[in-house]
């Protein structure tokens, strides 16, 4: 993962930056984040807001949360209208809560 970024960004560095964001990101819903490194993530994360990506960084985790829950979660809860429904409901919020 990189981490560092060289004083005047290019447009590249900060998207190839988000991606390995991104991809965190989804391991980390998944809860498949043991080969992570959480600190790596984190210096990523600032120094894309110290350069002014904040705003990329933020509409980039929306969509891929959004993504996750309307792909993977709610056909799940769905699933379970008619069964489980709440013990589910409480599974995934937590698991979400975890996660965040």
């Amino acid at each position: 993962m990189a981490s560092k970024f060289q004083s005047g960004v290019d447009d590249r560095h900060v998207d190839n930056t988000w991606r390995l964001l991104k991809k965190a990101i989804v391991d980390i819903l998944n809860k498949n984040n043991s080969g992570l490194s959480f600190e790596e993530l984190y210096r990523n994360a600032y120094t894309m807001v110290l350069h002014k990506y904040g705003e990329k960084l933020y509409d980039g985790l929306k969509e891929a949360v959004n993504a996750h829950l309307v792909e993977l979660i709610r056909p799940e809860v769905l699933k379970a209208v008619d069964t489980n429904f709440l013990s589910k409901l409480i599974e995934f919020w937590n698991d979400h809560t975890v996660a965040m």
